[in-house]
């Protein structure tokens, strides 16, 4: 019997926009293959939303070794709102978590935590795109500035969270000081933020146990939505700082937007839709880690990138009808010298040959000569902005 069984849910933002039943076997090229099939969110009690299940321990156990680790199983479940949760069942033997305090146990699931998901990324990269070619997760969002998909092996790390749950018959660990005074429902025990005791049965199927967890696992995927748009945020911001903006437009990043938005609120509306006990521990999970915070953070964040768009686009726009301009003041000098032309034929229309030669020669000329001021005006003032931006070696 496994006296304690260290759980770990890690939450992808792949945000799709169409989660469909795809093959009841998915294959990973080069890897093998995983079973799929239909499940939900059973903690909901009004209408309880549909997921696709993905059993992931043979391809798992097959490519993942981490000393002192066993890995018992492995479920990724995709779920509607555009997120895959992707959860671990661990043990390990020669260590008895039963005996560490709150710190300690923290520190021990950190440290298991990134060697997992070092030993674990190609493989997990490779399931999550098998899915992607097998029609399961359709219409993955475009990232602003991208001309292609992002790729659920690409996803960035740093939007990628996770929660630490620990699971035996009578939990030792008491909430840390720091943790607020929070009503839990039965059976959960909030001991540092993202890091949950619960009492129950170790042993049990791992179905039950998922969907205990589903409270805590919901408040996380919202905050992992909430750093992917911090991260797009904060490289677009760079970009601009640096006037080195690609092909990004406001109207890209505005649909990019209201797919992350469309995805946090439908996981918000878990707290309208699960039963009480799931409901308490939702909200309490969300009061822990700050998530009302970081949506305000993430609103101010998106907001200053928004206006800041809107000003280079406004200055792209005033760029454009300056050359725009240049160029309809060239081509009236054009017009005015051809105008020229038919003036001075009309008016010595008995004009010797060279006469007339000269007359069209002097035109043209006065015709080309503005045409190459005016493109000279542009290239000095595009090379003038262009100047400050530029990285200039030392002592040059």
């Amino acid at each position: 019997m496994t006296e304690v069984l260290h759980l770990q849910t890690r939450v992808y933002p792949l945000h799709y926009g169409a989660l469909r039943s795809g093959p009841a076997v998915v294959e990973v090229p080069g890897r093998g293959r995983y079973r799929l099939w239909p499940g939900e969110l059973a903690s909901q009690v009004y209408n309880r939303e549909g997921t696709l299940e993905a059993d992931l321990t043979e391809l798992v156990q097959a490519a993942v070794v981490v000393p002192g680790v066993e890995i018992r199983a492995c479920r990724a479940r995709f779920l509607a709102a555009g997120v895959v949760l992707l959860t671990y069942a661990l043990s390990h033997p020669g260590q008895k978590l039963s005996d560490m305090d709150v710190h300690q146990l923290a520190e021990f699931d950190a440290v298991i935590n990134d060697r997992l998901r070092v030993a674990d990324t190609p493989v997990i990269g490779a399931a999550l795109d098998a899915a992607v070619t097998a029609g399961v997760i359709k219409e993955l969002a475009i990232p602003p500035g991208r001309s292609h998909e992002l790729w659920p092996s690409q996803v960035e790390r740093h939007a990628v969270r996770y929660n630490c749950h620990v699971v035996t018959s009578a939990p030792p660990w008491r909430p840390d000081a720091r943790v607020p005074k929070v009503t839990v429902g039965a059976g959960c025990r909030i001991v540092l933020p993202y890091t949950y005791a619960w009492e129950g049965d170790p042993t049990v199927a791992l179905d039950p146990l998922l969907t205990m967890l589903e409270p805590a696992d919901i408040a996380v995927a919202q905050v992992s939505i909430l750093f992917g748009a911090m991260t797009a945020s904060r490289r677009t911001l760079s970009e601009l700082a640096r006037a080195a903006l690609g092909p990004i437009r406001t109207e890209d990043f505005r649909r990019f937007l209201d797919r992350l938005w469309a995805e946090y609120h439908h996981l918000d509306s878990y707290r309208l839709e699960s039963h009480q006990t799931a409901r308490a521990t939702y909200l309490a999970a969300r009061e822990t880690v700050g998530l009302d915070r970081i949506h305000e953070r993430a609103t101010a964040l998106l907001d200053h990138v928004a206006n800041s768009l809107l000003a280079e686009s406004s200055l792209r726009g005033q760029r454009l009808d300056a050359r725009l301009n240049r160029a309809a003041a060239a081509l009236t000098v054009v017009v005015a010298a051809s105008f020229a032309v038919d003036i001075a034929a009309f008016l010595v229309p008995d004009a010797s040959a060279p006469v007339k030669v000269v007359i069209v020669v002097g035109v043209l000329c006065l015709a080309a000569g503005s045409l190459l001021a005016t493109i000279g005006t542009v290239w000095r003032r595009e090379r003038r902005r262009r100047l400050p931006t530029q990285r200039r070696t030392p002592g040059g």
